[in-house]
């Protein structure tokens, strides 16, 4: 017994050789890449604000939609190919979901309809579809994949 402890203390202060150290120290620019710089240029960054500016485009009354609107239109010629598809298709879902969300608003406005069941009902229709749209475009952008056909009229 009296000798595994002579072996285990000759291990514990056995010589380790010691790698010299670099002439130089590593320069500043080759640190971990930021995560945020990098989510900033992300080339997908604004196609994914404008999905959730339409998917909210009902509950706004149409407000946010028109600024995905405006975005996708002015941002639509400087994009690459695939992300235009998403521009494309999010102005199309503007367009389309715009009108049933203005006569549900007028609707209630002008015609005073107080009934909330039938105003439920009738806001639902475009909410599901300006949020099935947002999300299944939301989708082919997470994967980098164009829109397969963006002037489609449903999903």
């Amino acid at each position: 017994m009296h000798n595994n402890q002579a072996g285990l203390g000759s291990l514990i202060f056995m010589r380790v050789p010691i790698a010299p150290m670099p002439a130089q120290p590593p320069a500043p620019h080759a640190q971990k890449p930021n995560p945020l710089k990098a989510f900033l240029t992300d080339a997908r960054l604004v196609p994914i604000l404008n999905y959730f500016l339409v998917f909210f485009m009902v509950l706004t009354m149409g407000i946010s939609g028109i600024f995905a609107l405006l975005v996708a239109t002015f941002l639509e010629d400087k994009a690459p190919a695939w992300i235009k598809t998403h521009y494309e298709f999010q102005k199309r879902t503007f367009w389309i979901g715009i009108a049933p969300v203005l006569l549900v608003y007028v609707a209630m406005l002008r015609l005073h309809v107080t009934n909330q069941m039938v105003m439920l009902a009738l806001i639902a229709i475009p909410l599901i579809y300006t949020a099935g749209r947002s999300v299944m475009g939301f989708n082919h952008l997470f994967y980098e994949r164009p829109v397969p056909n963006p002037k489609a009229l449903f999903i």
